[in-house]
């Protein structure tokens, strides 16, 4: 007897569950790496993925207002006092590398390293700041200010070989203190140029400047070899008092052995 296909004790027979289960396999949506992690096929995850950042520019602490020159700064006299820029190292092998700048009818004059500000002093060393310092001429008087950095003034004994524009050797000022290279902060007090100490630097650059003319002399400052001179001076008139006393000494006895001899 015939049997319909399909139904019970028949020859063909529909697919068995765990068939079905095979071949209803649904589409792979990620594959597994060597360490059984997900790997999804569509790039990372986009939850919990964070912004970008905004850069934003912070200042830290706020910068000093530019530096102003009192009101009261006047024009030195014409032709008195000259600037000289000088490397301590080349002037020694050749001294016509010294440049020179008259300071007349310049009421201050500024240092640093940009070239954008007009009639600033260029020094370009990786430490001197856009505007380092500042020298301003007041009540008869060159003054020195630290307005962006650390300057060192420095005496004139440390470079003797120093001479002007016309080949000659300036007079040499010392005085009794042992130190002489002076730092300056911006912090600190405007200082005043003298005879000894007229030579300055910024920060670690080579090169100095050489305020040159007729500074006032400061505090025990004294000319070299004036010392000398004086005791010489001293000794000379020490030497024609007594020479006079000897003489007015003499003079007494011979008028004396005069009026004896008459009696």
């Amino acid at each position: 007897r015939a049997q319909r296909p399909g139904a019970p004790g028949g020859h063909r027979r529909g697919p068995s569950p765990a068939a079905s289960a095979v071949v209803l396999r649904p589409a792979a949506a990620m594959a597994y790496g060597p360490l059984c992690q997900c790997a999804f096929m569509a790039g990372p995850p986009q939850f919990q993925k964070r912004l970008p950042g905004e850069k934003k520019d912070k200042h830290i602490y706020d910068k000093a207002p530019p530096f102003e020159p009192p009101r009261s700064c006047e024009a030195p006299p014409p032709g008195a006092y000259y600037l000289y820029a000088f490397d301590a190292e080349e002037v020694k092998t050749d001294p016509e590398s010294m440049r020179q700048l008259p300071l007349d009818d310049m009421k201050s004059v500024f240092f640093g390293s940009s070239q954008d500000v007009d009639g600033q002093v260029y020094d370009g060393h990786r430490s001197v700041k856009e505007t380092h310092s500042c020298l301003f001429y007041i009540k008869g008087r060159w003054m020195l200010k630290a307005t962006g950095g650390p300057i060192t003034v420095e005496s004139m004994t440390l470079h003797p070989y120093l001479k002007d524009a016309d080949g000659k050797a300036p007079k040499k000022y010392t005085s009794a203190g042992i130190k002489k290279a002076l730092m300056q902060e911006p912090m600190d007090p405007k200082r005043k140029m003298t005879r000894e100490f007229c030579i300055f630097k910024h920060g670690e650059s080579s090169r100095r400047f050489w305020l040159a003319g007729p500074l006032p002399l400061g505090d025990g400052e004294f000319e070299e070899g004036q010392e000398g001179r004086d005791r010489k001076k001293d000794k000379r008139d020490r030497d024609e008092e007594g020479r006079k006393d000897r003489d007015r000494k003499r003079s007494r006895t011979r008028s004396r052995s005069r009026r004896r001899r008459k009696d």
